[in-house]
């Protein structure tokens, strides 16, 4: 399997080494890019990175909107990571979310931390507490309607798959599920293969990252 390939966009040149360091450990992963400005980090996108470590001061007053555009634009495969000096309010939080961010961690968090982070969001999932991914998804039936409007060819939810989904996005487990659905786990693990296999997705974070898109 191909290493990482990890960008980072950080202008304080301590906190930038100190990635550096931690991330050179890490068979998994390469630095193939170490920027400190917006416009550095967009003319570095030739060189397709799968991750990017955003701190995001690099920003400034640019907006991050704007910013995920040309990202998409120039390398549509590279999934953006905050870093954050400071935890900003959920609200902000899901905002990015809904607008590209895959997820964030503070640059005081440990490297071990930051490590499962870049895996999670390379593997196709968000990165954020679970009150952040349940506030995110703040309608899972219209969701999964407003994503069938933007993917014409997805396979249409059963009522039975809808309310399964609906469920997981709120953070029930399986167990949870079967109890208040009066089935059983099995049952329950049948629904949801089917609903991740419609969806084009392998986890459930995978389909909280899809469904959050929308």
């Amino acid at each position: 399997m191909s290493a990482i390939r990890v960008m980072i966009a950080e202008n304080d040149s301590a906190q930038m080494q100190s990635l550096c360091t931690a991330l050179d450990r890490q068979d998994s992963m390469d630095i193939i890019s170490t920027v400190s400005s917006r416009e550095t980090a967009i003319k570095h996108l030739t060189a397709s990175p799968d991750i990017m470590l955003l701190n995001s001061d690099v920003l400034k007053d640019y907006p991050l909107s704007r910013f995920m555009h040309s990202i998409h634009a120039k390398s549509p495969q590279t999934r953006i990571i905050y870093m954050l000096q400071q935890t900003p309010s959920d609200d902000e939080l899901i905002s990015d979310i809904r607008t590209g961010v895959r997820g964030y961690f503070k640059t005081t968090d440990l490297p071990a931390f930051m490590i499962k982070a870049i895996h999670c969001v390379f593997d196709g999932g968000i990165w954020a507490e679970r009150r952040v991914l349940e506030k995110t998804i703040s309608n899972p039936l219209l969701l999964t309607e407003s994503i069938q409007a933007h993917l014409p060819g997805l396979p249409a939810l059963t009522n039975r798959e809808r309310e399964m989904l609906a469920q997981v996005l709120k953070g029930a487990s399986n167990k949870e599920i079967a109890v208040s659905s009066s089935i059983s786990e099995r049952t329950v693990k049948t629904h949801l293969y089917r609903v991740y296999r419609k969806l084009n997705v392998k986890s459930r974070t995978k389909a909280i990252a899809l469904l959050s898109q929308s």
